[in-house]
């Protein structure tokens, strides 16, 4: 959403070289955005989130990232034809706007999480029972992947959730407003190994997305190619003795949600080294999102590059 998003490459070099028009130019996307939110919180949530998913439906294949979307489809659904995936990929920018329409009604549908959100949860976990205990969530970007940690703190578990600031200041401070409805801590990505520890240490839960590019991940097979992925999460449940939960949001229409608390993913007590064990966890996360992607891969927004630029699909290679 930030102006780096959209403006071309000369026009962000000139404001870089130019802080106090930047930050105009910041303030004025920023009271933009406020404006559009502030008209879809006035709708009821399936009008908000059905109005944004029809308009960036329409848009989304236009922009720069429609590429993205297109080469990961590629490798997620290899076997499908091209205008098969790309009528795909045009649901994909809806799931990313009905996400954007449905942001001003984090509180509402807190609020009604009854009759919006249907919880399941599989396998005895320890973070949902009562008394709850601490444990690592790992989930993808699918359907409304943020409510996972609302359904989350209903159930009384404390979440710390690692998130990459906007780079611009007053949007940031604007969303991370509309998200004060998560239950959920958020733990800016620079420096916050530190700040997760603390919380760990505290008792908290800790919270990742790990289905996009991490550049100091490790490669880990996803779709049957490697891709950078992180293994801090299976790390830290291998070192505090944590169960590693995947999570999954399921869209079942505007503003109404599945969220499935998985059976655990437990170390492989035949893998001695600690890293490798990290490794195979988090290879074992990936297959879950893989099978999920694959059951509904228009929920899937992956709008960012996801595998090495010479990569080539699994049934390519």
């Amino acid at each position: 959403m930030a102006q780096q998003a959209w403006a071309p490459e000369f026009v962000r070099q000139r404001l870089a070289r130019m802080p106090t028009l930047r930050g105009v130019v910041q303030w004025l996307e920023a009271a933009w955005l406020a404006t559009v939110w502030w008209v879809l919180g006035r709708l009821s949530p399936e009008g908000a989130s059905s109005l944004s998913a029809g308009f960036l439906r329409r848009v989304g294949p236009h922009l720069r990232k429609h590429r993205h979307v297109r080469r990961n489809l590629a490798f997620a659904l290899p076997e499908r034809t091209d205008a098969e995936r790309e009528a795909v990929a045009r649901e994909v920018w809806a799931g990313l706007g009905a996400v954007f329409g449905e942001l001003p009604h984090l509180g509402r549908i807190d609020r009604e999480a009854e009759r919006r959100i249907a919880v399941e949860i599989r396998g005895d976990l320890g973070p949902l029972q009562d008394p709850p205990r601490p444990a690592i969530f790992v989930t993808a970007h699918l359907a409304n992947w943020e409510l996972t940690t609302l359904v989350a703190g209903r159930y009384g578990v404390s979440v710390s959730v690692i998130y990459a600031p906007d780079s611009n200041p007053w949007l940031d401070r604007l969303i991370r407003r509309h998200r004060r409805a998560l239950h959920c801590e958020l733990v800016a990505k620079q420096g916050g190994l530190r700040a997760l520890l603390r919380a760990l240490a505290a008792g908290r839960s800790l919270g990742f997305l790990i289905d996009t590019r991490q550049d100091d991940g490790e490669p880990v097979p996803f779709f049957g190619v490697p891709a950078l992925t992180s293994t801090v999460p299976a790390r830290l449940a291998l070192r505090a003795g944590l169960q590693l939960v995947p999570v999954r949001a399921v869209r079942l229409g505007p503003a109404r949600f599945q969220v499935v608390f998985d059976t655990p993913i437990e170390p492989d007590p035949a893998i001695a080294d600690a890293r490798e064990q990290a490794r195979d966890m988090t290879r074992r996360v990936n297959e879950r999102f893989e099978a999920w992607i694959r059951e509904r891969p228009e929920q899937w927004l992956c709008t960012k590059r996801r595998w090495p630029k010479d990569a080539k699909p699994a049934s390519s290679v």
